[in-house]
């Protein structure tokens, strides 16, 4: 191979596996890592007489310094100054893959390479920085080696002589010899990278913990959930939990109808359910359990549940939870116990960012019937309100529960109505519902929907019966992974259902037929491929992403151990005395206090206007937050939601820097087949939402009917 092919060859290599590092973060849109990658692949056909042409040298230069006030010029306007940056670092690294002439340029590209690997570990905590990484320690000795003897050869023969020119052509240098020696310094590398990451306590980067949070987005958990709004994401195989029993059968069975409960909504109307927002109150705690109801027994069962970061702060708690155990956080090289707070209708929520999967134990106890609950009473006001013209509603009530007294048989009754019978069906389809109300469309009419109408149907039929209802998210059934050995809950797992008060005790009812709770564990290649890749990313999480002082201090605990048992004992007395005295000293609380005063003092403007940007832009959500809007306009947010939900599930989802209306006229552009129907929708948004133009409910209604086309038009293969 000649080594300026093969020099060139493993820069971009290098400069690729940056680049990488930095995309894996949650800083580029689709359309910007397109972009990025176009760019990267043109660049390779940059070659002479194109790079000795001084107007190109001139054109990069000038093209650094623009994009870089506008970049700057972003950051005023509201950019992520994080995200400014990261673009700017990868078009910093275009322009140099563009730009390669000399060993210095090489430099360049190798330290800038470097630089994207340190940002990655920021910007991406996941399995797939793992590879990067490692490939990283393959290829960095390539590079290294290959830059070094370039610029040897360029300092003997000068950059323009015919000599040096002869070397690059020549091909005795880069011979598959001189690749396997340079990648065995891989092996020392990787070693020394082990021991660092060993050795130096890990105590949190702060602010900068905040970043490399990937959350993820589940309907249904938030301050309202519309119906049709998260059950119709069955086949969704997103893992959001996984949970380990402590006394689990054996062996395990391959699914298991375990309910953990989320968020409960108390007020129902247009369609749409809504939570009361409350301040909640921090939950009692015992060192790191919280008690909900009591402490542990050892008789209750054990859950560990490995929660991934979701953009809702939710804790989810399986069926007679009585307290919960959450380990503390790390921040500089101490424990920091979390805020756990609890909120009227049984919500419980964790304060602050997670880095990575939160894993927390859950204590429930085995026979336990309902649970009591102290309501305030406007929200115990709110748990019988039956909107306005929900007569009919309330007649079929009083017919399904005629002859029954006692509520919880009427609770029953009314269950079984829903349930079972043949009177309903379970469907993953929308309800036609043509302007009308979507309950009484599924009551009278279609007589079929998923968990979201069944659920909601019993709570208002219990209301109209004065009894207190209220309507619960979370999720139903979880699928055996053998190569974690846990059980896996997946978005398609997400489901509804009723709690009903009874006699001063929360009771839960199921309405929904049992073709649309637990659903038999997938199977096939695919899914075993994805069960394996899971159960690597919940390893390097536990054993890399979660490593913190605390695992650092057992880990030398269990070498001084080990050094002990290989020195044999001295003694009982002497073993003992040597015994508790390392414990005082080396392995109790940890006495190391790391000296970051280095890195504070290089980071801290930039840190400071980070902090600025997030104050500011959590200052301007509150604002809006704050703001009520009008019916109309808040039609058009939900309709507007709605097609951005549709246009995601064709893979065609809304930049965040690009408009609605620019997206609607892009699709256009493109051919999309549902392009006629997003402008329709788009337009009347912006006419509503900004405009004079109001948006009855039967203009909404048909508006959501064409939102909810765009799905399927998109999907449907083109005519002849």
């Amino acid at each position: 191979m000649r080594f300026v092919f093969a020099h060139k060859m493993v820069a971009y290599l290098f400069a690729g596996l940056g680049l990488v590092a930095l995309m894996l973060g949650t800083t580029f849109s689709p359309i910007g890592s397109l972009i990025l990658i176009a760019a990267f692949v043109a660049s390779w056909f940059a070659e002479s007489p194109l790079l000795d042409r001084p107007g190109y040298s001139r054109f990069w230069n000038i093209a650094a310094v623009v994009v870089l006030l506008i970049q700057i010029a972003r950051t005023i306007g509201g950019e992520a100054t994080l995200t400014a940056g990261v673009q700017y670092a990868a078009f910093l690294q275009i322009s140099r893959l563009s730009h390669r002439k000399t060993a210095a340029d090489y430099q360049q590209i190798a330290i800038l390479g470097f630089l994207h690997l340190i940002a990655g570990t920021v910007l991406s905590s996941g399995l797939e920085y793992a590879a990067v990484f490692f490939g990283f320690v393959i290829v960095m000795p390539w590079m290294l080696a290959l830059t070094h003897l370039r610029k040897e050869l360029e300092t003997q023969y000068g950059v323009d002589s015919p000599m040096l020119a002869a070397e690059l052509e020549s091909t005795t240098l880069t011979t598959p010899a001189f690749f396997g020696g340079t990648t065995l310094l891989a092996v020392p590398l990787f070693i020394l990278t082990a021991a660092m990451f060993f050795a130096f306590p890990r105590v949190g980067f702060g602010f900068l913990s905040s970043f490399g949070a990937r959350t993820q987005s589940v309907a249904g958990f938030g301050d309202d959930v519309e119906l049709g709004g998260f059950g119709t994401i069955r086949d969704d195989p997103t893992v959001v939990m996984r949970i380990k029993l402590k006394n689990r059968p054996n062996p395990p069975l391959h699914s298991i109808g375990l309910r953990l409960r989320g968020t409960s909504f108390d007020r129902y109307g247009e369609g749409r359910w809504s939570r009361t927002q409350g301040s909640g109150a921090e939950m009692r705690r015992l060192q790191d359990q919280y008690i909900v109801f009591r402490p542990p027994k050892s008789t209750d069962q054990e859950y560990e549940i490995i929660l991934d970061p979701m953009e809702e702060a939710v804790l989810f708690l399986p069926e007679g939870t009585v307290a919960l155990q959450v380990p503390p956080a790390i921040r500089s090289g101490r424990s920091r116990f979390r805020r756990i707070v609890y909120s009227p209708g049984h919500d419980i929520r964790y304060r602050g960012h997670l880095q990575a999967p939160l894993t927390y134990k859950a204590f429930a106890a085995r026979k336990r019937r309902g649970f009591t609950e102290r309501i305030p009473k406007r929200l115990r006001e709110r748990y019988v309100e039956v909107p306005e013209g929900y007569e009919r509603v309330t007649a079929l009530a009083q017919e399904v529960v005629r002859g029954l007294s006692h509520p919880h048989a009427q609770a029953q009754r009314v269950e079984r109505y829903l349930r079972g019978g043949g009177n309903f069906r379970y469907t993953l389809e929308q309800p036609d519902t043509e302007g009308k109300d979507p309950l009484h469309v599924f009551l009278f009419e279609a007589k079929a929907g998923h968990c979201e109408y069944f659920s909601t149907a019993m709570a208002i039929m219990m209301r109209s019966l004065g009894l207190p209802a209220r309507n619960v998210t979370g999720f139903l059934g979880a699928d055996y992974n053998p190569y974690g050995d846990y059980y896996a809950v997946r978005n398609g797992h997400a489901h509804s259902w009723v709690e009903v008060l009874i006699d001063g005790r929360w009771f839960t009812f199921d309405p929904t037929p049992a073709s649309g709770q637990v659903f038999a564990a997938p199977s096939g290649f695919a899914v075993k491929l994805r069960q394996i890749m899971d159960a690597m990313r919940v390893r390097w999480a536990e054993y890399i992403v979660e490593y913190n002082i605390r695992d650092q201090a057992k880990a030398l605990q269990g070498l001084a151990a080990w050094y002990r048992s290989l020195r044999g004992s001295r003694g009982p007395g002497r073993a003992g005395a040597n015994s508790e005295s390392g414990n005082a000293q080396g392995f109790g609380p940890i006495p190391f206090r790391p000296d970051w005063r280095w890195f504070v003092a290089i980071m801290s403007i930039f840190g400071v206007g980070v902090l600025f940007v997030q104050w500011s832009r959590k200052r301007r959500r509150q604002t809006r937050a704050g703001r009520q809007l009008d019916p109309d306009r808040d039609r058009a947010v939900r309709l507007y939601l709605s097609l951005e939900s549709s246009l995601r599930s064709t893979g065609h989802a809304r930049p965040a820097d690009v408009t609605p209306i620019e997206h609607a006229e892009a699709l256009g552009r493109s051919g999309f087949a549902a392009a006629d129907e997003v402008r329709e929708v788009t337009h009347a948004y912006l006419a509503a939402r900004f405009g004079e133009d109001g948006l009855p409910p039967q203009d909404y209604h048909r508006l959501r009917r064409v939102s909810r086309s765009v799905r399927a038009k998109a999907k449907r293969p083109p005519t002849a």
